[in-house]
């Protein structure tokens, strides 16, 4: 009796231990994303504010209108916005009155959202036969990528990262041993990851281009089709209702995409650059064991989860980098990493199934290893940060941190190519003499990811603490709010900065509407009625007088209101109570708010009162920069001529214009030629803030 209690204990032995490393291997993976949740939260409230618009500010819109009125609403108007997941899951966080405390929360739910990440890596690791050690290590990759910095992002990143992560590992397995279960998850997880980000409707398309290529590899592709009936059938209901309402209108906010005219050899070298840069992404020193270990799963796959996985990570990846490719090629013109970050934990899942068959082919190894290298001298990072914007990108961004630290360009891209050199070198001598080549490289991976990572971070306090102190001076962003008034429209004016008109839009919740002034550009797709200035100045939306709270956009206009007070501002911005009905009493499109003159713009008086004359003179001191060449500023006279005042470098000039107008407002163009650019704007001369001084009638 004791000896059969002892053989069955015995037996029980191996299960029980297995058992238990799978608990210290659930406790260890709960750390990870427990670490990754503190430390991207961290992070992301040291950013001050917002800055990637109008993505944040339609997020969090869409966000606050679902909280209160349970619709997708941008400024009253229906969105069309497809991608509304992100908006649900954050919006019970809208429903606290402190837009910074709305802030923080929805940042701590993003890092929490995104480190989940690593839960689906784990798992997919284990069905392909990793060991648990290893199987940690990509989980911690998988969080460790310095794009969970979107995490404190208010954009659609935290939530589709690891629904799309979970749909490739759900797929593999659906591929791999169909069952209905299995089928159902991934249809379920696919249409999640869509709902977040409307670029994984491409996930369905790689689930069946990796059927085929698992079917023809297994030599029953007739047999696979039958298998997977089930989730082909549920791929087509989204399709009919696709093509029953028409693209266009499915589309929605992105029904942009269908009018893209790109060429295929612009889109194919954004996709050679996209493909280098993902090796930095993912960390440069797991490439060369990722392609070896893709090549031998689709050669010789030790098991079906190894072929579907292999199938399914290239046609995934492949859509991702040709996503952002076409993007980019289409006149973005910048690296679009925001679109194939994803690809990350399948680099680093690729690596695994090279590492679990005993680092074979290690010259291969060595000679991929070397052809990074000599690719990153040749196309170094410096070219990829000369495109026009770097915020798609944390790689770069990061690199544009380590540009301003060591004020030379060039050199931080030397110091990241000797970087980059050094991590191969101590891979291929960890691949022929190392004991823990794995362990190794993984490390080698998870510190150049926080190097990247910690660079950004630094780049985006810094930058978000400058656009904070520039715009709100004041201290308190919601400056707006806290004057107590409600139901305020914003007056967006010529020249106005759009990134700027949407910090003031999302910290200030009480301003309901945005209206244009007579030559202002819409800063969105959204609902932007335009205003008609009557002849005694009022402004009049649908023939109606605009008698309400404004705030007043002066970053590329002066303007000058009668009929209200100002009771609160923030540079360029003020806010105007009305005293009756709010009229312009000056309006000049063309003059910055700090003084500077853009190349062309005009200015236009009216009087105090409609049917009165005008008569007198505007008045204004002009200044040409020192290191400016002789200039002459031509205003077009209202009866026609010109009159020009020519500007040495460096000289003040005070100019009087004489005004008259019988009935009605009196309005100058005026012309000036380019002297330089401050920040991104393209200016000519200083002029200081015009002044109508009356002085008498109208001559005859």
């Amino acid at each position: 009796m004791e000896d059969a209690a002892r053989t069955a204990r015995v037996a029980r032995a191996p299960a029980l231990a297995f058992a238990r490393v799978e608990a210290g291997a659930g406790a260890a993976l709960a750390g990870i994303v427990a670490a990754s949740f503190l430390l991207r939260t961290a992070a992301g409230w040291l950013r001050a504010t917002p800055v990637y618009f109008p993505d944040e500010y339609i997020y969090a819109e869409l966000g606050r209108s679902i909280a209160e009125s349970g619709r997708p609403l941008v400024r009253g108007v229906s969105a069309s916005f497809p991608a509304l997941l992100q908006p649900i899951l954050t919006a019970p966080a809208w429903l606290l009155e402190d837009v910074e405390v709305s802030y923080r929360l929805v940042q701590a739910t993003g890092a929490l959202l995104m480190s989940l990440a690593a839960v689906p890596v784990f798992f997919l690791s284990r069905r392909l036969g990793l060991g648990t050690g290893l199987a940690l290590g990509l989980a911690a990759v998988a969080v460790a990528v310095p794009d969970l910095f979107y995490a404190s992002w208010l954009i659609a990143e935290p939530v589709a990262y690891p629904l799309a992560v979970t749909a490739i590992a759900v797929g593999t397995l659906a591929l791999a041993r169909p069952t209905p279960k299995r089928q159902l998850a991934f249809a379920l997880f696919a249409g999640l990851a869509t709902f977040a980000r409307v670029q994984f409707v491409v996930l369905p398309v790689c689930f069946v281009g990796a059927l085929v290529v698992v079917g023809l590899r297994e030599r029953r592709l007739r047999a696979a089709v039958r298998e997977q009936l089930l989730p082909l059938g549920l791929f087509l209901i989204p399709l009919v209702a696709l093509l029953a309402a028409g693209p266009g209108r499915a589309l929605g906010y992105y029904e942009g995409v269908l009018d893209l005219d790109v060429g295929a050899l612009s889109v194919t070298r954004w996709f050679g650059s996209d493909l280098m840069l993902l090796a930095y992404v993912s960390g440069w020193v797991l490439v060369p064991g990722a392609l070896l270990g893709l090549v031998l799963a689709f050669w010789r796959p030790r098991s079906p989860e190894e072929l579907s996985f292999a199938a399914l990570a290239s046609f995934f990846s492949v859509a991702v980098l040709l996503e952002a490719a076409v993007y980019a090629a289409s006149g973005a013109n910048r690296v679009q990493e925001r679109y194939f970050f994803y690809a990350v934990p399948l680099v680093a899942l690729a690596f695994g199934l090279y590492a679990r068959r005993g680092w074979p082919h290690r010259l291969a190894f060595a000679l991929l290893a070397g052809s990074l290298v000599a690719l990153s001298a040749r196309v170094p990072l410096a070219g990829y940060s000369a495109a026009d914007g770097k915020t798609t990108s944390p790689v770069l961004l990061a690199l544009a941190e380590l540009e301003r630290s060591l004020r030379d360009p060039g050199l931080a891209s030397l110091v990241v190519a000797l970087f980059v050199a050094a991590l191969s070198a101590f891979a291929v001598a960890a691949v022929f003499v190392g004991r823990r080549k794995t362990a190794v490289l993984v490390a080698l991976t998870l510190v150049a990811c926080g190097a990247a990572s910690v660079g950004v971070i630094l780049f985006d306090r810094g930058n978000t603490s400058r656009v904070r102190e520039d715009l709100f001076r004041n201290g308190n962003p919601s400056w707006a709010e806290e004057a107590g008034l409600d139901d305020i429209a914003f007056l967006s004016s010529p020249g106005g900065e759009r990134g700027f008109t949407h910090e003031q839009l999302f910290w200030n919740r009480s301003v309901d509407d945005l209206y244009l002034l007579p030559g202002a550009v819409p800063p969105d797709a959204f609902a932007a009625p335009s205003i008609r200035v009557a002849r005694d100045g009022s402004l009049l939306v649908d023939g109606d007088p605009l008698v309400r709270p404004l705030l007043v956009d002066g970053y590329g206009t002066t303007i000058v209101l009668r009929g209200g007070r100002t009771v609160a501002a923030s540079p360029p911005y003020r806010l105007v109570q009305p005293a009756g009905r709010p009229r312009l009493a000056l309006y000049m499109p063309g003059r910055y708010f700090d003084g500077w003159l853009s190349l062309a713009g005009s200015v236009t008086v009216w009087p105090e009162r409609l049917g009165e004359s005008l008569a007198g003179r505007l008045e204004l001191e002009l200044r040409s920069p020192r290191s400016a060449d002789p200039v002459a500023i031509a205003f077009q006279r209202p009866g026609g001529g010109t009159v020009s005042f020519p500007l040495r470098a460096g000289e003040r000039r005070r100019v009087s214009l004489p005004v008259c107008s019988q009935i009605g407002p009196w309005k100058v163009d005026f012309d000036v030629p380019f002297t330089g650019t401050v920040g991104h704007r393209l200016v000519s001369v200083q002029a200081t803030r015009p002044r109508f001084i009356p002085g008498g009638p109208c001559p005859d």
